[in-house]
């Protein structure tokens, strides 16, 4: 019986498609449809195109942005960091110079002593 439904089934589907195979290509209202749906579907193809290219173009503008950002960034921070550094070698060289005072003084009270 399962066969018999399966072949009902194939059977009305092939009628089907041949119908509307019929309507579109043999009628004149059926290729004015057709030639409509195939003017429909061209011009959506051209609208995702044209979307598409938009959407990568956008993206790489923020691409570029981006990494212009952090180009900027990692400059800024790396000349921070270079100021830092400057700062903490003339602090320890100042603390070395007060050290070197303080241990004369104390030499010289030693000596005075």
């Amino acid at each position: 019986m399962s066969k018999r439904s399966n072949l009902a089934g194939f059977a009305l589907m092939g009628m089907a498609a041949g119908a509307a195979a019929w309507y579109f290509f043999g009628t004149k209202e059926g290729r004015k449809c057709l030639d409509k749906a195939m003017e429909n579907l061209n011009e959506f193809s051209e609208t995702v195109k044209e979307k598409t290219n938009e959407g990568i173009e956008r993206a790489s503008e923020y691409a570029g942005k981006a990494k212009s950002e952090a180009k900027k960034r990692y400059a800024e921070g790396k000349e921070k960091f270079a100021d830092v550094a400057d700062k903490a070698k003339s602090t320890a060289n100042k603390v070395k110079d007060d050290a070197d005072a303080v241990g004369k003084k104390a030499s010289r009270a030693a000596d005075n002593l």
